[in-house]
């Protein structure tokens, strides 16, 4: 079984990836046409006046878990998902939090009746997410092909599957 610390390396390597994206070579600075202004009847929105929003995830080895999303700050969704998991008493509760615009995802399989494996994913959207952790688990010879989706959330909310689909 992975060590708790290597899942959590894999997992927030992932979501630093997605956060940040390539230079895009393609461009040819000079060639660019000035862009005319698009009129909009929707009041003018500011940088200081779009709240940050963060989700967080936090498992257990056994695919127990607890979510959290729309939330002010990465600590405090972090420490809310600690908190609740660590109320299931299913094991050590491993946590990661992510911005707003960012899913994750988890999915675990069987390696015997009693024990399980458990692997996250992450990305802009949530069936990238759900298709990184299914993938990651799959890959796990142990879960012999028995992976399924145990929940996927979006840090704003769009989704969480373990309850009902946002619209």
């Amino acid at each position: 079984m992975f060590p708790c610390w290597i899942l959590r390396t894999v997992l927030i390597a992932i979501i630093t990836a997605t956060l940040l994206p390539l230079a895009d070579f393609s461009r040819d600075a000079h060639a660019q046409a000035e862009e005319q202004p698009q009129l909009s009847i929707a009041p003018a929105t500011s940088a200081s006046t779009i709240a940050e929003e963060y989700g967080a995830i936090a498992f257990t080895p056994d695919g127990s878990f607890f979510s959290v999303w729309k939330i002010g700050s990465r600590l405090e969704a972090e420490e809310k998902v600690r908190a609740e998991c660590a109320e299931m008493q299913r094991g050590n509760c491993e946590a990661v939090s992510f911005a707003g615009e960012v899913c994750a995802a988890i999915a675990s399989g069987s390696i015997t009746k009693q024990r399980k494996v458990t692997y996250s994913g992450g990305g802009l959207s949530p069936g990238d997410a759900e298709q990184l952790a299914l993938s990651r688990c799959n890959a796990d010879r142990r879960a012999r092909g028995t992976c399924q989706l145990r929940t996927t959330v979006c840090g704003d909310g769009r989704l969480d599957s373990a309850t009902a689909r946002a619209p």
